[in-house]
């Protein structure tokens, strides 16, 4: 049943019981705590009373030479017993019995009164042959250090029970009142912080609705510097990277098509040219046919690559290899079209070694010098450098006019993706051939960064980390 809440109501009954709870150990502490701490209080006051009634008796019976009178007026007792709570410590005087004569008791009841009663040194009652009550609590009386009786009291009497249940009852219903009072605020404070979170958290989900509806253009509005809002942030970065992604995806389709359509477009114009005996079968025929069949298997084997790529299923076999070395034997194998454009190679070995797969690594080259190959102008330049340092190695592979625009720089390796100007795709390049090159470099953890050549073309730096 509680699973089936909303959040906001879970946060209301746990806030609220969390505060049930609370309230009634408040209340019970502090009950507990007023009733032992009262209840001492009264009785080292009580103590007191009798403490101070009996420095009334001892004065008495010292202006009396005894008890004697005490026993033959028992009503003068009483009217002590009625006012020894007015006397303090230092009171050694006695009450005037006439004036503060209150009217006595039942007969034969003095004993009764508060459970109050004299007895003498062998503790026998003054006022009555009744038995001393076994809870009846002694204080001794003495005259100059002469024992000359007894005060015979009841720490509790009836008439100070009812008054201090009377009191307790009273305090009791005011830590009711009060811990009801706090009850009802703090479950107003926890509707009001379900709310709250209720109205933060709404945007949330109907982000998260509109997601997964596919609405990639929906956006949470930004309300302070909270987690809250780090979460929002996050999801509205989740949204543009879809609708990004969404973008990318549209448009990787369109120019898959696109490259797909031309050879074969070529290869059905060539083949219909030749069926209905326009053009004759030629040697020249032929190759342009096995051209575009080239060029679709290079776009086919490129796209296939890329997939593996992305679902993280390109197998790499690593080893420590001297990345010199694989450079070089790159540029041996592509030296022969280097040296058709007239493009002068640039490399000074340097034995460095990093750990890699070699074939990827060469497929790496290959697709570098081959972007160089088709773009760069005749006559020109490959320069190769090899940067070490303690914790990288850093290849600097840079190549003569012409460049790209500033603002293609970071696009270059983008999927399909060729510059509008003097490096346009005039070999038949499958425009995928930069995308490989950097997901090998992302598989080997290297850095691959664009900028302007000092030659005039593209520079390109591939940083690997270094082998230790």
């Amino acid at each position: 049943m509680l699973h089936q809440l909303k959040l906001r109501s879970k946060l209301f009954l746990l806030i609220s019981s969390a505060n049930f709870i609370l309230a009634c150990l408040l209340y019970w502490f502090n009950a507990v705590s007023f009733s032992s701490g009262f209840s001492h209080y009264l009785g080292q006051q009580f103590l007191v009373q009798q403490q101070n009634l009996a420095i009334v008796l001892v004065n008495h019976y010292q202006q009396h030479q005894g008890w004697q009178n005490l026993q033959a007026q028992p009503e003068v007792f009483f009217n002590f017993a009625r006012q020894y709570a007015k006397h303090s410590n230092q009171s050694h005087q006695p009450p005037e019995p006439k004036e503060h004569f209150l009217p006595p008791p039942p007969p034969n009841h003095y004993d009764d009164w508060f459970g109050l009663s004299i007895l003498t040194p062998q503790k026998r009652n003054l006022f009555t042959d009744r038995p001393i009550p076994k809870e009846a609590a002694l204080l001794p009386l003495y005259d100059q250090q002469q024992l000359i009786g007894y005060l015979s009291y009841l720490p509790q009497h009836e008439q100070s029970q009812q008054l201090n249940q009377a009191f307790k009852q009273q305090q009791q219903q005011s830590f009711i009142i009060s811990s009801v009072s706090l009850l009802v605020i703090s479950i107003l404070i926890a509707w009001l912080i379900a709310q709250w979170l209720n109205k933060r958290l709404l945007p949330l989900n109907q982000a998260t609705k509109a997601l997964s509806a596919g609405d990639y253009h929906y956006r949470i509005p930004l309300q302070s510097e909270d987690e809250l809002d780090e979460l929002a942030k996050a999801i509205n970065q989740l949204a543009a990277d879809l609708a990004h992604s969404l973008r990318s995806r549209q448009q990787w389709i369109i120019d898959i098509s696109h490259e797909l359509r031309t050879p074969l477009t070529i290869l059905s114009g060539e083949l219909t040219a030749l069926q209905e005996g326009i053009r004759p079968l030629s040697m020249q025929q032929i190759e342009s046919l096995w051209q575009e069949i080239k060029r679709l298997s290079r776009l086919v084997d490129d796209l296939h690559l890329l997939s593996q790529a992305d679902a993280g299923s390109l197998s790499y076999y690593w080893q420590t290899l001297d990345l010199s070395e694989c450079l070089e034997h790159v540029l041996f194998n592509v030296d022969l079209e280097f040296a058709k454009k007239n493009i002068d190679i640039i490399f000074q070995p340097s034995p460095v070694c990093i750990e890699g797969d070699h074939q990827r690594l060469q497929q790496l080259w290959l697709n570098l010098a081959q972007n160089t190959l088709r773009y760069t102008d005749v006559n020109g330049t490959l320069k190769i450098d090899i940067v070490s340092n303690d914790d990288s190695v850093t290849v600097i592979w840079q190549d003569s006019a012409p460049s790209v625009p500033d603002a293609d720089l970071e696009r270059l390796t983008e999927r399909l993706f060729r510059v509008d100007s003097s490096r346009h795709r005039q070999t038949g390049g499958s425009g995928l051939g930069l995308s490989i090159v950097k997901a090998i470099a992302d598989a080997h953890h290297a850095s691959l960064t664009a900028s302007h050549s000092e030659l005039g073309g593209l520079c390109w730096h591939i940083s690997f980390p270094k082998k230790s």
